[in-house]
């Protein structure tokens, strides 16, 4: 996969721009077969024969239905009737609302009905799993493929497993394991891994090979020296040149929801790099759009993964490269 270099004339715009640029992988997944011998998405791991599958036994969430009853839902039909302007609440519209969030309950998420059935109000709830749940694996990364894998203590194998449910501890989504391993570690190997279930085929991903390619990104708008934001404001093209889209290891996060938060260690609360970005799309600027090696767009790469990650954005691997056994924390945007 290639991505076009930036012309001289970009970097005109912003001077001084170019001496923040950082290294990152693209990780270009697309559907193929994989071994637990290479880096991809999906498929097995070169996991230690000794060594404990990780599980996972905390609460998720599932949705709850509620049935309405009818004399609610007459009086909300009647109170809908008297609109004046489809998108505009009636008198009394959003006092039934209070109602009926009243009555559905804590988790409370809306109402509706199937196919003309009877109406419902929805809400989400804890539930446990009835067992400890084994988690998937979700990637394999191995730094002669992927030259910005963080190498705490040495290691050279990144594996990530996550358990393929909504959970109720923060970001909503997936619960995460890493595992860090030197590959000339693992000798005697786990022959098949144990099944565990999926609340979720978002998150389950499909078998993906990698095609990684190194690029250099430069920083989100609010992290920039306070010169080159007031020339960002002029320029609404700053994003889409200077920061890539999709799944890639290393490079500078994105703040598309919130202000830039800070991503301390959760155990030393000193920095953290960012590890890897799992993202829903590949989808991005033209500039960013991945091409063939015939220089050809390559169009069939926007969902390669089918992993769908919170409102169709990206979970954030923060790791902390400090402590010794190399602890994260997560952010989704």
């Amino acid at each position: 996969m290639i991505t076009p270099s930036l012309s001289p004339d970009v970097f005109a715009r912003y001077p001084g721009l170019e001496n923040l640029g950082r290294t990152a992988t693209r990780l270009h997944p697309r559907p193929g077969s994989v071994t637990a011998a290479g880096s991809h998405v999906g498929g097995p791991l070169r996991w230690p024969a000794d060594e404990p599958w990780p599980t996972c036994d905390l609460p998720y969430m599932v949705q709850e239905e509620v049935p309405l009853p009818a004399e609610l839902v007459a009086r909300l039909r009647e109170a809908e009737s008297r609109r004046t302007q489809a998108h505009v609440l009636a008198d009394g519209e959003v006092e039934l609302h209070e109602e009926i969030a009243r009555l559905v309950g804590t988790g409370f998420s809306g109402w509706g009905s199937v196919d003309g059935g009877q109406v419902v109000g929805y809400r989400y709830g804890p539930r446990s799993h009835p067992g400890p749940n084994p988690m998937i694996p979700l990637a394999q990364l191995r730094a002669v493929d992927v030259p910005d894998l963080p190498r705490p203590g040495g290691a050279d194998l990144l594996q990530v497993l996550w358990c393929p449910f909504e959970h109720t501890v923060p970001p909503w989504g997936p619960t995460v394991e890493l595992r860090w391993w030197r590959e000339a570690d693992l000798t005697d190997l786990r022959a098949e891994p144990p099944r565990g279930e999926a609340g979720a085929d978002e998150y389950v991903p499909r078998p993906c090979r990698l095609h990684p390619e190194r690029i250099v990104e430069y920083p989100y708008p609010d992290e920039l020296p306070e010169h080159l934001r007031r020339l960002v404001d002029k320029h609404e093209d700053y994003l889409d040149t200077f920061m890539a889209p999709g799944w890639k290891v290393g490079g500078y996060a994105r703040w598309s929801l919130t202000d830039v938060l800070p991503t301390p260690c959760p155990r030393c609360a000193g920095p953290t790099t960012l590890a890897l970005v799992i993202d829903s799309s590949e989808r991005g600027s033209a500039r960013w759009q991945p091409r063939r090696a015939d220089g050809e767009p390559d169009d069939d790469s926007y969902e390669p993964t089918e992993v769908i990650v919170g409102r169709y954005g990206a979970l954030r691997i923060f790791v902390c490269l400090s402590c010794p056994d190399a602890p994260f924390l997560l952010d989704q945007q």
